[in-house]
């Protein structure tokens, strides 16, 4: 076995992946789980998948340490791919949805209905103007159309939405 490419059992004493699996595979699984890896089954068939594809070019004396280098690899991975999720997860913002808090807000539900009556135009500029406080230049920009355009948008919208809530009041 030194020195010789490693073809599945085409060479006398030569291990084939399949024998490699069996000899080695529990001592692997331990090893992982030793290393500390959370589904260390998991671990030592994805470094078995990835040795499956490079086997061929590996010298047969150095199989069963490469295959303990793979597996410390692998482990090493998943574990820094978890330590960055749950770095991920503490900087996520737990705030309910945009719909509930608008939902829990009456006044602001009254300003949605009655936007809603509104032409789609004159409610995109409403909506860009004072939710998103975007500039008239870039409500044009989003809006495709010319400033003198978006600034008779919002107040035509601001005098119709005026006189829609107090007559609602």
């Amino acid at each position: 076995m030194t020195g010789e490419r490693m073809t599945a059992g085409a060479i006398p004493g030569d291990p084939s992946f399949e024998e490699l699996f069996r000899l080695h595979a529990g001592r692997l699984v331990r090893l992982a789980h030793l290393l500390g890896a959370d589904d260390p089954e998991d671990a030592v068939q994805e470094a078995f998948c990835r040795f499956f594809v490079v086997h061929r070019d590996r010298q047969a004396a150095n199989l069963v340490g490469y295959l303990n280098r793979m597996v410390v690899n692998e482990v090493r991975t998943r574990q820094r791919r978890s330590k960055l999720a749950d770095r991920k997860r503490l900087h996520l913002v737990t705030a309910p949805p945009a719909s509930e808090q608008v939902e829990r807000d009456e006044s602001v539900h009254e300003l949605v209905r009655a936007l809603s009556g509104r032409s789609p135009r004159q409610r995109e500029a409403l909506v860009l103007r004072y939710w998103l406080d975007l500039p008239l230049a870039d409500i044009a920009v989003a809006m495709d159309v010319r400033l003198g355009t978006v600034k008779s948008l919002i107040s035509r919208g601001v005098a119709t939405l005026g006189k829609k809530l107090e007559d609602h009041r």
